[in-house]
């Protein structure tokens, strides 16, 4: 199945703001990437209490922590995400959320890879516009408000249409540059964060080398494949391959098969571009 085809993200991405590699390394030096030394790299105001910056994965991005919460979303290609705990894969439409006790680095995989992070100041998402979100009690907001020592949340995309879209929306917007941009990015990230709660499938683990060859699997014979002979496969029982899948992408493995079957290629969301 093809990935999502996103558009309009050229006015995120960074790489034209960045033209010499010392200014890049800069940002990244003492390993702690702050609010103002991020927008100041890309010459935005540091009145953003949600930001936007992109970059595509030509190099590494050292390990490194933040004094934002961060969103990244992985708008194509597959890059590798380590924390401090582990290492997964993120492909296209996939999502991870970073709290302020989060702290990893992303390895290149594809150089054409492009990453969409979605910054939000500290003070915003605790007592401003996110704070409904952040003070409940789903597994979102504990993650937050670091109730448990966990580095990240992964949510896999395994080609959601809406997800894609909401995604797609803030690029749209944040291209359009209207006067109503700032409050309508931070209307449209609470409904990603919203749709994300109520979609409840997410993992503290994801995609590692063990599960990346299982879904090539499956990509490549959910046409005719059962989960008897995907266990089979991989030597597996069926009740720990349904475990295993579930564990570390946080969905169930006949979902991922059976939405795969039903896919069609109007799922390929695609907007105009804007001049």
């Amino acid at each position: 199945m093809k990935p999502f085809l996103f558009q309009n993200y050229e006015e995120v991405l960074i790489d034209d703001f960045v033209p010499e590699l010392k200014e890049y390394d800069r940002i990244w030096q003492d390993g702690k990437i702050s609010l103002d030394k991020q927008l100041k790299a890309v010459d935005l105001a540091k009145d953003h209490p949600v930001f936007f910056i992109g970059h595509r994965m030509s190099q590494d991005a050292p390990f490194h922590s933040h004094s934002f919460y961060e969103i990244v979303c992985v708008l194509n290609g597959l890059v590798e995400n380590c924390t401090k705990k582990s290492t997964f894969y993120m492909g296209s439409g996939d999502i991870c959320i970073m709290n302020l006790a989060s702290s990893h680095s992303l390895k290149v995989v594809d150089p054409q890879a492009i990453v969409f992070n979605i910054g939000i100041e500290a003070t915003e998402m605790e007592s401003g516009t996110f704070k409904n979100i952040y003070r409940s009690t789903s597994f979102l907001g504990n993650f937050l408000r670091e109730k448990e020592d966990l580095d990240y949340l992964y949510f896999p995309s395994n080609g959601s249409l809406r997800l894609a879209q909401l995604i797609q929306t803030m690029l749209t917007t944040h291209a359009r540059k209207s006067a109503g941009m700032p409050f309508l990015l931070a209307s449209e990230v609470m409904q990603l964060l919203g749709e994300l709660v109520d979609l409840n499938e997410y993992s503290y683990w994801g995609v590692n080398n063990r599960v990346m060859e299982l879904l090539d699997f499956v990509e490549k014979h959910y046409a005719t494949v059962s989960l008897a002979e995907l266990a089979q496969e991989f030597n597996y029982s069926e009740s720990y391959l349904s475990r295993f899948v579930k564990k570390q992408t946080g969905q169930q493995i006949s979902k991922i098969i059976m939405g795969k079957k039903w896919k069609r290629p109007a799922c390929y969301y695609k907007t105009p571009t804007f001049p």
